[in-house]
């Protein structure tokens, strides 16, 4: 297969659709992917479309999810959304159209008789059909019926997959398909085949498990006069047992993926590593990604579900967000957490920002990002993580000296940050961000260790038995991914030793 077989030329225009009878699933997301970045990698169009036929699964609140969920990964769409449940009439009259033209026809055997012709057929040792009795009968339309395409009995299809190259159907195995149910309704390879020639699709990408429905609607392109669109296949995504990937696996809905603070840019690298390649490269940007997707290096096989490795990649893209664009995402996504602690105003501020830049090196979920802001967003005292607090105590095992060193140090430091510079400070009360910091007096995370030292030396404890209680009483936990030096440096000073004071309580 080479890349010339990839693009026919002309304007690529793909399209995803999903149903909206659940929320986006993620192996729709991925589907979507590599269906928005083969389009952008062209310079084509990529669309949306919702198949929402099935009138009694199908509700809004699902359709409201899929257009979120793709707004927020940013796959956006170039045309306005194509709903199938506004296009019932033209499916029914492209069918009486071919009913027309003798090239589909009416059928009046019940289920019940269908269902006896398949299993008559199944002892017989064939492949379980319609026995076609129907298909040169005449029947009125005013009359219970189906409609069925009529399938040419001799031939083959054959199209060559951009994934898995070759694939070949005689005409014998394809049974005559319903396009319109007995109730009037259509059935997906119609309403997909006509609203494909509808919005001049170049190319169909899509899950392995249609390549059964692809020689059926070959045949309706054919019928319709229309050139056969390039198909690509990919193979399914699977949990960790090897199985069809589902909610048995965990999170599965791309919604949830944003509630526990995945980078949407993180769930497509991940997603489009599912299945494609580029060398031994593993963290994409999304620009990245569009410049280097190629059919040719996707793979024919299942691929696994790995969230430790969405995870890693998840951390590696924070990493590399700028602070600001994080701070905002926090904001927007996790803004219950810092109402509910007081400090949302001060989360929105420029010092907020600092405190990101300084903790996001060391998550890995936004929703931890999250979590770590919001005591350093809280001004004064904060009451520790009880189950943190227990362990310290019972952990430690401190002296006397060690608790009067403790208290020496906040002394020290006090005494130093005083004479730094001629500053009045403007007390617990001020504007959030308007007290001085260490930082702005000057002084940097390597004074805070050296004084810290000093008076360890001079009490005679170790460092780790001041930066314990000391880490506990200015992040409220006894791990946190921000250095406790570094913290301390960038934290307004009224709230540093506000919390340096509660070390005494230990």
């Amino acid at each position: 297969m080479t890349s010339q077989a990839e693009h026919t030329g002309g304007s690529v225009r793909t399209r995803f659709a999903p149903s909206p009878t659940g929320f986006l699933h993620i192996g729709g997301v991925r589907t979507a992917l590599f269906c928005w970045l083969y389009a952008r990698r062209h310079g084509g169009q990529f669309l949306l479309r919702i198949e929402d036929t099935d009138l009694e699964r199908s509700e809004e609140r699902f359709t409201s999810d899929i257009l979120a969920s793709m707004r927020w990964l940013g796959l956006t769409w170039d045309e306005e959304p194509l709903y199938q449940s506004r296009r019932l009439d033209v499916y029914k009259a492209k069918a009486e159209e071919l009913v027309s033209q003798g090239l589909a026809y009416r059928c009046t055997c019940s289920e019940a008789d269908v269902e006896k012709m398949r299993e008559r057929a199944m002892a017989e040792g064939k492949k379980p059909m319609y026995d076609r009795r129907c298909r040169e009968a005449k029947h009125p339309a005013n009359v219970p019926h189906v409609i069925r395409l009529k399938v040419p009995l001799d031939g083959y299809v054959e199209f060559n997959d951009l994934i898995r190259g070759p694939i070949r159907v005689e005409n014998v195995e394809i049974d005559d398909f319903v396009l319109i149910r007995s109730n009037g309704a259509p059935t997906y390879n119609l309403s997909v085949v006509v609203d494909d020639v509808h919005s001049r699709m170049t190319h169909i990408i899509r899950g392995d498990d249609h390549i059964n429905n692809t020689p059926k609607q070959i045949h309706l392109y054919r019928y319709f006069n229309y050139p056969i669109p390039l198909f690509a296949h990919m193979p399914m995504i699977l949990g960790a047992d090897k199985k069809k990937l589902s909610k048995r696996h965990g999170a599965v809905s791309a919604n949830v993926y944003r509630a526990e603070g995945y980078l949407p840019e993180a769930l497509l690298n991940f997603l489009a590593r599912l299945g494609w390649s580029h060398g031994d490269q593993e963290i994409f940007s999304v620009e990245e990604m569009i410049r280097y997707f190629s059919f040719e290096h996707c793979q024919k096989s299942s691929a696994v579900f790995n969230v430790e490795k969405l995870s890693w990649l998840n951390g590696a893209h924070i990493r590399t967000a700028k602070p600001e664009r994080l701070q905002g995402i926090v904001l927007e996504d996790f803004a219950a957490v810092f109402t509910a602690a007081g400090s949302l105003e001060r989360a929105k501020g420029p010092l907020a920002a600092r405190l990101v830049a300084l903790v996001q090196p060391k998550v890995k979920l936004v929703k931890e990002l999250a979590e770590q802001l919001v005591p350093l967003c809280t001004p004064g005292a904060i009451e520790a993580d009880p189950t943190a607090e227990l362990k310290w105590k019972k952990d430690a095992n401190l002296k006397k000296a060690a608790q009067a060193a403790v208290a020496q140090a906040l002394t020290e430091l006090a005494t130093k940050v005083k004479g730094a510079a001629a500053v009045t400070r403007a007390g617990a009360d001020a504007p959030w961000g308007t007290d001085p910091s260490l930082a702005d007096l000057g002084m940097a995370h390597t004074d805070v260790e050296a004084v810290l030292r000093q008076v360890a030396e001079k009490h005679g404890v170790k460092l780790g038995d001041l930066a314990q209680p000391m880490r506990l009483a200015v992040t409220g936990k006894l791990t946190s991914s921000a250095g406790l030096f570094d913290l301390m440096v960038l934290l307004p000073w009224s709230t540093v030793e506000a919390r340096l004071m509660r070390v005494a309580q230990f």
